[in-house]
């Protein structure tokens, strides 16, 4: 059975983070804190207990010079247990269900390993996001600003917000970042590997459309899991005829290694450089 969590539950997908994750009991702390929301969680009980869990954290992305809303899907785990017997996929299509009802048209996630790419490729998600080297100055901005918190925010918001396909940070995620940041000794930090799973392709296409008005093509979507993503979009006269799985629509979308492109794939969508870091991995 799959519903939302509350506070009596709210341990248990605690511990269950604890079993699976490794993590410190200070950072679980921080997490649950400040982040963790009960109805932002979706678990699955099974003999009485939660067996798996999935969080949605909300966050906004530009996108085609556009501020959307976005959940960043996190604390993705099942008891050992409970494994190999599908609570997980039932639980990230029922986050999809949720998604269309609360009008959220995409979902992001950072792979805690390799072979997850191709788990969360199976629902649809695919990797729009490469991982840099190039350090974040998260170090140097709390240096500046040691006594004065929101100044310190607008200087890492001012290195990021003009960005497109970048995701976002608000003053409380910034708050959060910086205490983690500091308890864990100033790590280096840099932009990560990452997926997106388009929930609402007609949204996106829309604001696309919006900011590309010159772009003349006619699209065919296909999505074998969320019914309402199989459409027809036009733009424009609808010049040039395209069609796309749910998975290459996001790099589309994205511009992601666009230059892999068939040519009239190319010529319609242009290279972007999508940036996604600092989400507590």
């Amino acid at each position: 059975m799959i519903r939302f969590a509350n506070n009596e539950t709210k341990p248990e997908v605690r511990d269950m983070w604890k079993t699976c994750f490794g993590d410190s009991d200070s950072f679980i702390d921080m997490y649950f804190a400040q982040k963790y929301k009960n109805e932002n969680t979706l678990i699955y009980i099974e003999d009485g207990k939660v067996a798996a869990s999935l969080q949605m954290l909300p966050y906004t992305i530009t996108f085609c010079g556009e501020e959307i809303p976005c959940y960043y899907f996190s604390g993705l785990c099942t008891l050992p247990q409970y494994r190999r017997k599908g609570y997980m996929e039932k639980l990230t299509l029922e986050a999809f269900r949720v998604m269309q009802e609360r009008s959220i048209p995409l979902a992001i996630l950072i792979p805690a390993e390799d072979w997850l790419y191709g788990f969360y490729n199976r629902y649809g998600f695919e990797k729009v996001f490469d991982k840099d080297t190039d350090a974040i100055p998260l170090k140097d901005i709390l240096d500046k600003y040691p006594n004065d918190l929101i100044q310190a925010y607008e200087a890492f918001d001012k290195l990021f917000r003009h960005k497109d396909f970048c995701v976002q940070k608000t003053f409380d995620d910034f708050k959060t970042i910086a205490s983690d940041y500091i308890a864990s000794d100033y790590p280096h930090k840099h932009n990560l590997a990452g997926m997106a799973r388009i929930v609402d392709a007609d949204r996106l296409l829309k604001v696309y459309a919006r900011n590309n008005p010159d772009k003349s093509f006619m699209l065919k979507v296909f999505d074998s899991l969320i019914a309402q993503n199989n459409l027809l979009f036009i733009n424009k006269d609808g010049e040039t005829e395209l069609d796309a799985e749910i998975k290459f629509l996001a790099r589309m979308l994205f511009g992601y290694h666009t230059y892999e492109f068939k040519p009239k794939y190319k010529a319609l969508f242009e290279e972007h450089h999508p940036i996604m870091n600092l989400m507590l991995e």
